[in-house]
C-alpha cells in the first residue's frame, strides 16, 4: 500500500492509500503529490507577491484559494 509522508521539523504526516488495487493506489497517490506541488507553487508565488505590493486583502486570499485548488487538479492530471 503507497504511503505519502511529509515531514516538517519533528513532525511528521502520513497518510495511506488504499483502494484495493494497487495501480490505482499509486495513481491516486501520485495525483495527490503532484497536486500539492502545484497548490503549494501558487501559495507561494501569491505570497511573494504580496510581500512585494505590501497589501492582502480578502480578495486576494479567496482568488489564490481558487487559484491553488485550480493548479493542484491541473497538476495532478
Amino acid at each position: 500500500m503507497p504511503r505519502a509522508g511529509l515531514s516538517a521539523g519533528s513532525s511528521k504526516v502520513d497518510v495511506a492509500i488504499d483502494l484495493g488495487n494497487p495501480l490505482l493506489n499509486r495513481t491516486v497517490d501520485g495525483f495527490l503529490k503532484i497536486g500539492a506541488v502545484g497548490a503549494f507553487r501558487v501559495a507561494a508565488e501569491d505570497a511573494f507577491d504580496c510581500l512585494q505590493s505590501g497589501s492582502v486583502s480578502k480578495r486576494k486570499l479567496e482568488k489564490t484559494l481558487e487559484k491553488m485548488c485550480k493548479e493542484g487538479a491541473y497538476w495532478g492530471n
